[in-house]
């Protein structure tokens, strides 16, 4: 008799120490996702923080241009702020997506650089070779606009002469490879990143860790200019329908490099026809 009660309560004390085992594991469990979702909003927010701290130096950069026409040239003023509504539109479009396809980063960076052609008296030629089947490749949002910006503050701003900026992107199995380069003086030595470079790299790392790359150098290739280059992980969205309202799209697709420059210079529908 008595080993039978001794056996209840090894049996009972078993099924105990059982249950505020599994108590135990599944409360472990449940902050260890309530951690893990506490740094996902965080790594959110400081992304969002990052990407947000790019628009309010565009926005004045762009409305400082736009403000020198207002006076002595409405028409181009105008022509200007509907480029500008443009970019707005797309900004706050894909305010809260951390990525975006790589048409649609295109199309933003062609309206900016018609902004950047009216303030720099048609000095920028843009040139895009991209392979029709990244199009719809996911990229960061707005992750070529602080690059392309940089190529014409330090490549093309700081003389006189006409410059010239290239994008290029192709896949290599399941990375995507997007290069941006200018024709500009080049790099200083000990040269530092600024804001949207350095933003650019850490936005790239809390995105894809260790599967993408940054790197920005001299172009060896050529007597002057710099190479910034973006190795990405490959992943796509859906086709996007054309939007009708984005001026210029031409036809399906990315336009051509004819197609590029000609929607780059102030056209048909600029203040200038």
């Amino acid at each position: 008799m008595a080993s039978i009660v001794l056996w209840a309560i090894v049996g009972a004390a078993g099924v105990l120490a059982a249950a505020a085992a599994f108590k135990y594991r599944a409360d472990l469990m449940h902050r260890q996702q309530r951690i893990a979702e506490l740094e996902r909003l965080l790594g959110d927010a400081r992304l969002d923080a990052l990407r947000t701290q790019l628009h309010p130096h565009f926005l004045f950069n762009a409305l400082n241009t736009i403000s020198a026409y207002v006076e002595r040239d409405p028409r181009t003023a105008r022509w200007m702020l509907d480029r500008l509504g443009t970019l707005l539109r797309m900004s706050l479009e894909h305010a809260r997506e951390q990525e975006m396809p790589l048409e649609r980063e295109l199309t933003f960076i062609t309206c900016y650089i018609d902004l950047q052609k009216a303030r720099f008296d048609d000095r920028i030629a843009l040139v895009t070779d991209v392979a029709p089947d990244v199009m719809t490749a996911l990229v960061p949002s707005l992750i070529l606009q602080p690059l392309v910006e940089n190529a014409v503050r330090h490549g093309i701003a700081t003389g006189t002469s006409p410059g010239r900026i290239e994008i290029h992107a192709h896949r290599d199995a399941n990375t995507l490879h997007v290069t941006v380069t200018d024709d500009g003086p080049g790099l200083p030595r000990d040269v530092g990143f600024g804001v949207g470079l350095s933003n650019t790299q850490e936005r790239l790392e809390r995105l894809y860790g260790k599967q993408a790359e940054f790197a920005i150098a001299n172009r060896a290739s050529a007597k002057s200019g710099v190479r910034v280059t973006l190795t990405l992980p490959l992943h796509f969205s859906p086709p996007l329908p054309r939007d009708p309202r984005e001026r210029g799209s031409g036809g399906e697709g990315l336009p051509s490099t004819e197609a590029v420059e000609a929607r780059t210079r102030i056209g048909d529908d600029s203040p200038g026809s």
